[in-house]
């Protein structure tokens, strides 16, 4: 699956340094490629992706696809405080958008 972000950057399992199960972060322009834990200028590429959901709104994605998006988010999500509180934020926003 691919799943365009924001500008450059994609969301995919269709590259070889992508590991199974776990999607990689592409930069487009750069060609560079993000494991979730890694970093990208000072932040997790785990809080870049929650800052590009956030911009593009959660509603913008079907099902199917956030659920592959939550595949990239879940390596050392329970290790980072910090990511764990903004995807708890995130998907407590989701369900209340979803029930109004």
């Amino acid at each position: 699956m691919r799943i365009p972000l924001f500008d450059s950057w994609v969301l995919t399992d269709e590259h070889p340094r992508a590991a199974k199960e776990k999607p990689i972060l592409i930069d487009l322009e750069t060609r560079k490629t993000y494991q979730a834990g890694d970093r990208i200028m000072g932040v997790s590429a785990q809080q870049v992706v929650s800052l590009m959901l956030e911009m593009k709104s959660k509603n913008y994605f079907l099902p199917e696809e956030m659920h592959f998006i939550s595949r990239f988010k879940k390596e050392g999500h329970e290790s980072n405080p910090a990511v764990q509180a903004i995807w708890a934020i995130g998907e407590s926003l989701s369900m209340k958008n979803r029930i109004l």
